[in-house]
């Protein structure tokens, strides 16, 4: 692998793709992915993808939607094909060579990529990124509306 000097301490995920990440984030997204490809993907699509790449895509462009009413701003393109399919073998070849971990289905790796578009829209992750790798935020639920109940109460007309 010593062929690509000028990518210090990279790693090249597949031969015959461009994509290269660093040993140290690999390390990061093994140790952190408890032998789960789907986390080991969810890693790699970070490093793999800036965010601003994600943000504005349209995904996998599996989805063909009509024209948007007016909707304006720049174009959303499917995520680089070429690093999707670098990730999608990558994660096939891993877990196949390594059959403690977790191999996902299609549908699985689909959904982490949209996920990881979805979470890089919402702004949430900006930023954080690029820290400490503990940044994913797995979505958080608000308990609705206890308020309503409350005001509920007030406004019954028992009061005197």
């Amino acid at each position: 692998n010593g062929n690509i000097s000028f990518f210090q301490g990279s790693k090249q995920l597949l031969n015959n793709y461009p994509v290269y990440i660093t040993s140290k984030q690999w390390d990061e997204a093994v140790n952190s992915s408890k032998k789960d490809g789907r986390r080991l993907l969810r890693y790699l699509i970070r490093f793999v993808f800036t965010t601003d790449e994600l943000k504005y895509s349209c995904g996998l462009g599996k989805r063909k939607r009509s024209v948007q009413s007016g909707e304006t701003g720049p174009e959303r393109r499917p995520l680089d094909p070429v690093k999707v399919t670098c990730l999608r073998e990558f994660i096939r070849m891993h877990c196949t060579s390594n059959p403690d971990w977790w191999m996902p289905s299609e549908e699985q790796i689909n959904k982490v990529f949209s996920d990881a578009v979805g979470h890089a829209r919402q702004g949430r992750a900006v930023g954080t990124f690029l820290h400490n790798g503990n940044s994913y935020y797995e979505g958080t639920d608000h308990p609705g509306s206890q308020d309503e109940v409350f005001n509920r109460g007030m406004q019954d007309g028992s009061g005197d």
